[in-house]
């Protein structure tokens, strides 16, 4: 019995030694997997905050590198020029949004197939990007061009005199007159919103948080993805 007993205690001690090596060598295994994991991740940057919501590097670089919110697509740096658009376009958006501006599905799936369809979805798996928040981005892009054409250009009216005006002297046909009339009215729209942006920075906290621009991209897509 006493012969037994020990023969079952070593059993013990033998399976409890197995199964700590066992343990240590899968955590061992977990911890060289989350290492990888960590090297491969993208570091992202908080640049600023507007009226409350963070602003990251991520969010800057994918807008531009889609052709959003008048960046330019580019493989270089994010510069503080880059970080003033994103900016202005979240105060535009926070506005649409406040108004109620929607678009409808079918306008953001065209914008969709516009920026490439099949292909930037393509771009943006190779980018370790999330199709779902570059669709986001878009659809955020065409609200703020709904709410500017609500907000500025339908209300940017001219004058006839207004017109005579610009075209000068001489006599002037129908379509001389409706290209200074419609160059007239972008450049009164433009001015609306130029003070509209200056008068939303007084109104809205906006905070930059990081320093020493330019910041190096987190991911790069090819430029041009939009015409």
């Amino acid at each position: 019995m006493r012969a037994h007993a020990a023969a079952a205690a070593l059993l013990r001690l033998a399976a409890a030694v197995v199964a700590v090596a066992v343990s240590a060598t899968a955590a061992t295994l977990v911890t060289a997997a989350a290492v990888e994991a960590a090297d491969s991740r993208v570091v992202d940057v908080a640049l600023a905050e507007v009226g409350g919501r963070l602003v990251t590097l991520s969010d800057v670089a994918l807008a531009r590198g889609l052709h959003l919110f008048e960046l330019q697509p580019s493989d270089g740096p994010i510069t503080t020029a880059d970080l003033d658009r994103y900016v202005d376009a979240q105060l535009a958006l926070a506005e649409a949004t406040q108004l109620d501006i929607e678009v409808s599905t079918d306008d953001v799936a065209r914008a969709w197939d516009t920026a490439g369809g099949d292909a930037l979805a393509a771009r943006l798996t190779s980018a370790g990007v999330d199709r779902g928040w570059a669709r986001r981005l878009i659809e955020a892009d065409l609200r703020i061009e709904r709410f500017v054409e609500l907000r500025f250009r339908a209300f940017a009216f001219v004058t006839d005199a207004e017109v005579e005006q610009a075209l000068g002297p001489g006599s002037h046909d129908q379509a001389a007159r409706n290209a200074a009339r419609e160059e007239l009215r972008a450049e009164s729209a433009t001015r609306a919103l130029l003070a509209w942006r200056e008068e939303a920075r007084r109104r809205v906290p906006i905070r930059i948080i990081a320093s020493d621009p330019p910041w190096p991209l987190p991911f790069s897509l090819s430029p041009g993805l939009r015409p």
